[in-house]
């Protein structure tokens, strides 16, 4: 593996669903993101759902909930492969540092 770097603020945010963008900051040698930034806007929805891979959650800006449980700027969270998560809102939108463990 190579160092890599990268200006995030140069990468234009892509629709990915209803209410969310995401810049992809790195992607694995299977050409799958590794590492991203989610933008959830404000009043975002999604439903219960689950991966076969693990999921990490570091909240930059603002808050979501998942479960019952809110996660606002500074918190990190972990999300085991397989694991149930949702469903996910986020009243006031937030952005979210995400890395997948595929």
């Amino acid at each position: 593996m190579e160092e890599q770097s990268v200006n995030a603020s140069e990468i234009p945010w892509k629709q990915t669903a209803a209410g969310q963008q995401r810049k992809i900051l790195r992607c694995g040698p299977d050409g799958k993101p590794r590492v991203a930034l989610i933008k959830l806007e404000p009043g975002f929805e999604m439903a219960e759902h689950s991966h076969d891979f693990a999921e990490n959650h570091y909240v930059l800006e603002g808050m979501y909930e998942s479960q019952g449980t809110e996660y606002a700027a500074g918190v990190y969270h972990f999300i085991p492969g397989h694991a149930s998560h949702g469903p996910v809102r986020s009243p006031d939108g937030a952005r979210i540092l995400v890395s997948w463990e595929r």
